[in-house]
Order: C-alpha cells, then sequence, then structure tokens
C-alpha cells in the first residue's frame, strides 16, 4: 500500500492486535517517541509497544480498526508536532535502563569468557573500592547504614582471597540497585505524566481591552492579566499590579509570596489576593515537568505514618545485623558465613518497595482523575469517619443553569444578564459559569463596560459601569451588606417567576435592584448512592454546609441522605466547624470547589476540590477530582483503604524474608552471592507487586 505519511506493513494481525513493521530497520528516539505518543493517544487504542532496534510495534485497539489504518497511514514520523511527546519520556525511560541491563550482563559475560583470573581478580578490587569507602564513610560519621553491610560483606571476601563471591556480590548488588531505581523511576515518571495545568484559555491585554485568548496563540512578550483565584499558566515577569500568589506546590513555601512590578512569576502558582499583568517569558512549558517532579519528590516528605514507623524499625536492625555476622565469625571462624549474614539488608524492602506502592496508588488514582499530592493523605482517607461537602457544584451539579432572568424597574432582562456575565467571567464558580453560559446562548456579547471588578469572598462582586456602582451577589450581600432596600412588590415578582428551590443571584445598579437571576442548580443523580457507599465504607458522620438559603440547603440535603446540614455559612463558619471535629477526636475530610471553600480545606486533615472549581481550591487541597463524577470519592477511599494492607505486607515480607536469609547464611546454607541475589530479587519482586492496580476492573 502508498501511504502518504508514514510507510508500513502488517506482519501480523489478530482480533484487537496489530503487529506492524515500519520501512527501516530502526527507529531514532524522537521517532520511537512519536509513534508511541501519537498511537496511545488514539481514542481506540488501548496499549502500544515500540520496538526501536527492529523498526516494529505492536498495538492493542478495540472497535474502530479503519480509523486505527488512517491514523497510521497519515501520521508523519518526521513531524514533532505529530504528537505531544511529555518532557521525560516513560518510553525512553524503560529503554535506556534495559540497555543498562543487557549492557551490564554483556560485559560481566565477556569478562568471565576472555580475561584471565589475575586480571578479574584486579577488576573486581577496583570495582570494589567504592563500596568500601561508602561504608567507611558511614562509620566515620557514625551513621549505621546498608552500606555498611554491603563494604563488610565485599572487604571480608577481598581479605580471604575470595574473589569470585566479592565479584559476585558487587555485581548483584549493581544490578539490585540498577533495578530498584528502574523500578522507582518508572512510577515516577507515569506519575508525572499524567498531571498538568489545565488551563486553556487567558485574558491577552491589548491596547483596548482584554481579550479572551487560547493559550496556545500566546507568544514570549505578551501580557496576560491574571486576578485573584486563578492559576499563573506561564513562567513570566510582574508588569503591573500587585498580588499575594501561593507558590507551595513549587517551592513548598507555606506562606503566599507578595509579586510587585519587576518580580518573576511562575506557571503552576496561584493568585491568592489581588491581581497581575505578567509578561510572558516562557511559552513552551518546559519548566513545568520540573515542578511536577519537585511536587513529588515533596509528596514523599509526606510519606504514611505506616512507612516511617516501618522505617524507624529496620533502622534500628541494622546494627544488629553487623553485630550477628561479627558473632557468627567469631565462634565460627567462617567468613563465607559472616559475609553471608552481611549481605542481608533489611532496609531494601522497606525504603523502595513501601514508596514505590505509595506512588503506584497515586499513580492509579490519577488514572481514575484523582490528584492525590501525597501518600499520607491517602492513609489518612483510610482512617478518615467524617465528610463535610460543599453544597454548590459539589453535591450539586457542576454546570448549574440560568432559568429565569427578571428584569425590574425597567430593566430589559438582556442586558441585566449580559452585565452578571460581564461580571462573572472574571471569577470562575460553578452559578458564575452558568450565567457566562446563558449569555453565550443567547449570543449577547458582553465586552468589558465595567472598571476592575472586586470579588468579595462569600458576598459577590462590586464594579462600576458608567460611573454607577454595580453589585451583584447573594441576598445578605445586596440587602444586608450594600444597603439596597427591599421593595414589597419586587418580593411578589420573585416569588411569583422563580421557583422556591433555585438559587437566586441579585444584581443592584446604583442602589436599586435591577435584576434577579434564577439558577437550577439540580443535585448530581450519584449523590445519594455516593453517599451510602462512603458510609458502607466507614463515613460515619456526613456534614452537608453551604452559604446558601435554607430552603435550598434543606432540599438538598434531604435527596442527598443527609441529616446534618447548614445554611447560609461563611467560609470562616465552615473552617471553625473543621477544627472543632478534628478538636473532638474526629479525621475530616472536606470536599468542596470554591474560593470560599478554600479555609474549609486548607483546615481538614484532607482537602478535596473538584477539579472545576476555583483555582486557589485546587492549589490548596491535598486531592483534586477532576471534573464533578463524586462516584471517584469512592474509588479514592477504596484505594486507600486497600493501600494500607498493602503497605503492611511489604513490611511483614521483606523483614520476614531477609530474616529467613540471614537463618540460612548463619547455618551456611546459602552463599554470600545466593544471598545477595535473594534479597534483591525479594526486593524488586515486591516493588514489582506494589506497581500492580489495588482496584478490580469490576471494582470500578
Amino acid at each position: 500500500m502508498i501511504q502518504t505519511g508514514m510507510r508500513y506493513r502488517i506482519r501480523h494481525e489478530g482480533p484487537g492486535s496489530l503487529h506492524i513493521a515500519l520501512d527501516r530497520s530502526r527507529l531514532s528516539k524522537q521517532e520511537a517517541d512519536i509513534l508511541y505518543y501519537a498511537l496511545i493517544e488514539h481514542r481506540d487504542v488501548l496499549k502500544v509497544s515500540v520496538y526501536p532496534r527492529a523498526g516494529e510495534a505492536v498495538i492493542r485497539y478495540r472497535r474502530d480498526r479503519e480509523a486505527l489504518l488512517t491514523s497510521l497511514d497519515t501520521l508523519s514520523l518526521k513531524d514533532p508536532e505529530a504528537a505531544r511527546i511529555p518532557g521525560v519520556s516513560a518510553r525512553q525511560t524503560n529503554e535506556e535502563y534495559k540497555e543498562k541491563i543487557i549492557s551490564m550482563l554483556l560485559r560481566r559475560g565477556m569478562k568471565k569468557l576472555l580475561l584471565p583470573a589475575p586480571v578479574r581478580a584486579v577488576l573486581t578490587v577496583w570495582r570494589a573500592v567504592p563500596f568500601i569507602w561508602h561504608g567507611l564513610r558511614d562509620v566515620l560519621h557514625g551513621h549505621f547504614s546498608a552500606e555498611i553491610i554491603h563494604a563488610s560483606a565485599i572487604g571480608a571476601s577481598l581479605l580471604i582471597g575470595d574473589f569470585p563471591t566479592a565479584d559476585s556480590i558487587t555485581f548483584l548488588t549493581e544490578l539490585g540497585e540498577l533495578l530498584e531505581e528502574w523500578t522507582y523511576k518508572k512510577s515516577v515518571d507515569d506519575l508525572a505524566q499524567s498531571l498538568s495545568l489545565n488551563v486553556s484559555r487567558v485574558w491577552k491585554v491589548g491596547e483596548g481591552a482584554d481579550e479572551l485568548t487560547d493559550i496556545e496563540s500566546i507568544a514570549v512578550g505578551d501580557r496576560i492579566r491574571i486576578t485573584m483565584g486563578n492559576v499563573i499558566p506561564l513562567d513570566g515577569i510582574a508588569a503591573e499590579g500587585e498580588a499575594m500568589v501561593n507558590q507551595s506546590a513549587l517551592t513548598g513555601e507555606p506562606l503566599s509570596v507578595r509579586k510587585i512590578p519587576g518580580r518573576a512569576v511562575f506557571a503552576g502558582t496561584v493568585v491568592e489576593e489581588g491581581e497581575l499583568v505578567i509578561e510572558v517569558r516562557e511559552v513552551s512549558g518546559e519548566t513545568r515537568y520540573d515542578q511536577i517532579i519537585k511536587m513529588i519528590e515533596a509528596s514523599e516528605s509526606m510519606n504514611p505514618e505506616t512507612q516511617s514507623q516501618a522505617e524507624r524499625v529496620v533502622t534500628r536492625m541494622i546494627p544488629y545485623t553487623f553485630a550477628t555476622a561479627v558473632i557468627t565469625w567469631l565462634l565460627t571462624r567462617n567468613v563465607t558465613k559472616a559475609a553471608s549474614v552481611l549481605m542481608v539488608d533489611f532496609s531494601c524492602a522497606i525504603e523502595v518497595a513501601m514508596p514505590v506502592a505509595t506512588l503506584s496508588a497515586m499513580s492509579e488514582a490519577n488514572r481514575h482523575q484523582l490528584t492525590v499530592k501525597g501518600g499520607k493523605f491517602l492513609e489518612i482517607i483510610s482512617q478518615a469517619d467524617t465528610i463535610v461537602f460543599d453544597k454548590t457544584g459539589t453535591l450539586t451539579m457542576a454546570m448549574p443553569c440560568v432559568e429565569q432572568v427578571v428584569g425590574l424597574d425597567g430593566h430589559e432582562e438582556n442586558d441585566m444578564l449580559r452585565i452578571a456575565a460581564c461580571l462573572e467571567e472574571h471569577f470562575p464558580h460553578s452559578l458564575a459559569n452558568a450565567v457566562v453560559r446563558a449569555a453565550q446562548e443567547r449570543n449577547l456579547q458582553h465586552e468589558e463596560m465595567h472598571s476592575k471588578p472586586e470579588y468579595i469572598v462569600a458576598h459577590g462582586i462590586v464594579s462600576t459601569i458608567e460611573g454607577k456602582r454595580v453589585v451583584l451577589g447573594s441576598d445578605h450581600f445586596i440587602f444586608d451588606v450594600e444597603g439596597v432596600p427591599r421593595e414589597p412588590g419586587h418580593e411578589a415578582l420573585i416569588l411569583e417567576r422563580i421557583p422556591s428551590e433555585n438559587s437566586r443571584l441579585f444584581l443592584a445598579i446604583d442602589g436599586r435592584l435591577s435584576a434577579v437571576i434564577g439558577i437550577a442548580d439540580p443535585i448530581k443523580e450519584e449523590a445519594a448512592g455516593v453517599i451510602a457507599q462512603l458510609k458502607e465504607l466507614g463515613i460515619r458522620h456526613v456534614v452537608m454546609m453551604t452559604g446558601d438559603s435554607r430552603r435550598t440547603a434543606e432540599a438538598v440535603a434531604a435527596r442527598a441522605g443527609i441529616t446534618e446540614f447548614y445554611a447560609e455559612v461563611l467560609p470562616e463558619d465552615k473552617a471553625r466547624y473543621v477544627e472543632e471535629q478534628k478538636a473532638a477526636g474526629r479525621r475530616v475530610i472536606m470536599v468542596g470547589d470554591g474560593i470560599n471553600d478554600s479555609p474549609a480545606l486548607s483546615a481538614a486533615d484532607v482537602g478535596i476540590a473538584m477539579k472545576e472549581g476555583a483555582d486557589i481550591a485546587q492549589e490548596i487541597a491535598d486531592v483534586t477530582l477532576s471534573g464533578d463524577a463524586l462516584a471517584q470519592l469512592v474509588i479514592l477511599k477504596k484505594i486507600s483503604d486497600r493501600l494500607m494492607p498493602r503497605m503492611h505486607s511489604t513490611a511483614r515480607i521483606g523483614i520476614g524474608f531477609n530474616g529467613a536469609i540471614l537463618l540460612a547464611g548463619l547455618l551456611g546454607l546459602v552463599m554470600p552471592g545466593a544471598a545477595a541475589f535473594l534479597h534483591n530479587a525479594s526486593t524488586i519482586g515486591l516493588s514489582l507487586y506494589n506497581m500492580t492496580p489495588l482496584l478490580e476492573e469490576h471494582e470500578i
């Protein structure tokens, strides 16, 4: 066949699989990456295996074979834009470690076949020097470590002239470390590549007014405006404005940082207060992968307490292992037995296999659109007995819709909706998105007609249009805070036009109520079922808190099966309630999606944010749900509940198996080389097992 893009032939075909051979015997790293990532993104492709040295690939797919062949026909391996290749390619990582292992095995085989014994002995001593030096260094620093044990075993073998044993120990230790490094790096890469900023459009500063623009069209030197509660999507320099920026995901700083003109700002950070105009300095997103890796490294400082306890136990065991070897040599004068004992390192299974279990669980959660920022949060979720829900955008639909616009005192409803949308588009929240979407559906153009809008948390928005003060927000904000007068005629009209179960957004211009927007906020269909499942999984205390009216809150709580709810609460009320529950000894999860949920998300043992909500909520939260699927909470709880038994079993098996190796070495049943092999094999085996999914497909 003749292709317009890549040339290939089908070598073998089976049900749901294709084995293709390209028109070249070898693929470059870039070509292999383009082929892999272009295919893996195809909607019908389940798995891709690329073999660069042979110029072949095996593809597992479902459904549409013709669409897959069309993609292959048009794919160009010379076009870097043909696939979204991540900053660090997991495919390249695998190839790199495979080549390292193959090279190690080949060098060892060639050395045994071609080099005489004296030369092999010299090479053994040369390779042993770094191990012995690391061990001596730890001794000098008073730090008992696995390196001391390995150095002692190798040194003992060299002292008695057993060069083959010293060589085997060195080789197996190096091979084990390489395999452990590969296993760990693959877990990190898989997790890092699944995380991204999820920002598609930004406000580009123009000569007349700001323009909402696709982020791909932003160039170096362009200026973008970032308002309160939004993520900074690109690296740059603050050009105008002043803001407090949360950089915790990037730098680990617990407090926000003040940014003024001239100071650098970074992608992935969030404007907590104020507003910035940023001159873009980096548009390729190359720095984002590094930020994600830093986040994962930071998450390792938040390891589950189970892992920390196990690490403390095995660290205390190292001196006893060394002492056992010394006693064995004193009693038997058998260096081989002593060396076999020294090959046992209890810490490896704990320090390698347990982190792999945590990273794998985080990666599995991410495959279900759950971003978890640290292993300790999975542990806390498994222990949690209380969950607090926000209402709007959390228990109710993330896409509420405007059903009524009531213009008052002669104001035309489309004009009022246009003004509301013009204000709301700057401050993303589910209700704000509903207003903007309603204006779009009515083809209402809402160019910037106002002065700088100001968002007042849990209340609403204040701005100025044609010299008149405009306020948009809740009943409490408009009438109690702003002092807009209530008029009996308005009340009757509102009750007549807007059903009692709908939320209401009030618009006042120049101190007079001008419009009321009725927003239907239906409860999510799965809410009641999800809450019932969470109770079955051990969550005994379920609460709903909302700033909405008691009338609306009561209706939603009843449909969701929640008996305890609080209405018309402020952000500080939610945070105070969470703190009270923690003080009472409860483990508390908070689930929310808005700027006003941020204090409670921060106060909870685990804060969970909806990804479609405000950026600041996502930044502060410990876990982010993608979209509005509450069922993800059940998946998260199941993953957390399954992870902890796996962590405990890893510790038990690792310690038990290595204890058996130690005993076998003490009795002379295994030689040092075999002990090293068994020790490394157990660590690798546990790591590979810990990379397997925690949930079966039928449980999802």
